[in-house]
């Protein structure tokens, strides 16, 4: 009887969903989550996909897949009522054809961090591309630093860091597009949140919210485990900003830069004092230009 009753509720909020009963609904015909790849992005889409996030918005996700960075481009509209997540550059969302009300928004992660998270979800459970078989097979062929400057090469062709860089841009600021940061993320899901539903103006109250959290969050997704205790291989492996100083040795530190020339000092993240294992305290916690924080 208990299993009958349950899938009569789930069937309920289905139609309910369905139907668009009880729904308040955005003032954005569309809602624009741009980012690069490991910034929480499944995180994102399973609180977008929440019968709650409907609830307060009446916006269907609609994630994007492409991972070639420098190639993305939508040449046509997105359907209207959707929250799209995208990896993308800005130029290429400034291309997409929208809607005269939207709203948008970049989630920019420390670059370094990025290619550690990186360098440990192609051995791990990370979701399966086009680039992650060919990335994997040089990884585990490598040492750690060598395996490191490898996927630090591989993002680069990727066009990853150039996508970062695209929206330090004095036109994005200019066009009302916020930046929000991965490591505030990190460092409090809850209270990112309440601040990203702020600026999107979805009227979500404290308690729904707390639950939402408490639903997706980092630990109910790691059966306990807490942000900064790592697991090697987990989807989930860390989920804390600042991980890279752990292990980036000296070579691979001069590797990124030379790679990547002033893109650290560009997003607003802080180098190191000297080398790896004397860095300053506050690494990666300078806000990042256009943020919320200026």
């Amino acid at each position: 009887m208990r299993g009958l009753q349950a899938r009569g509720r789930r069937l309920a909020r289905t139609v309910r969903r369905t139907l668009g009963l009880g729904v308040r609904v955005s003032p954005y015909t569309n809602i624009y989550h741009c980012c690069t790849q490991k910034t929480a992005s499944q995180f994102f889409r399973e609180v977008y996909s929440d019968s709650a996030f409907f609830k307060y918005t009446g916006l269907h996700v609609k994630p994007h897949r492409e991972i070639g960075l420098r190639s993305a481009a939508i040449h046509r509209p997105l359907p209207t009522r959707t929250i799209a997540y995208l990896y993308i550059g800005y130029p290429a969302f400034k291309a997409i054809p929208k809607p005269s009300s939207y709203k948008a928004f970049f989630l920019l992660r420390d670059p370094r961090d990025a290619v550690v998270s990186w360098y440990f979800g192609v051995q791990g459970g990370m979701v399966q591309t086009f680039v992650i078989p060919e990335m994997r097979r040089q990884v585990e062929s490598m040492d750690k630093q060598s395996g490191l400057r490898s996927v630090i090469d591989i993002l680069e062709s990727l066009g990853y860091f150039e996508a970062q860089r695209s929206w330090v841009d004095p036109e994005v600021a200019a066009q009302g597009i916020r930046i929000f940061r991965y490591e505030d993320f990190a460092a409090d899901n809850q209270t990112f949140l309440a601040d990203l539903f702020a600026y999107l103006e979805i009227p979500m109250p404290s308690g729904e919210l707390d639950a939402l959290v408490n639903r997706r969050g980092f630990s109910r997704k790691t059966r306990g485990r807490q942000q900064g205790e790592e697991k090697v291989g987990s989807h989930y492996r860390k989920g804390v900003g600042g991980d890279w100083i752990n292990h980036f040795d000296e070579a691979t530190v001069s590797h990124f830069r030379s790679v990547t020339g002033d893109l650290i000092d560009v997003l607003g993240y802080e180098e190191l004092s000297s080398s790896p294992n004397e860095a300053v305290s506050d690494v990666g916690q300078r806000p990042p230009y256009g943020s919320s924080s200026e």
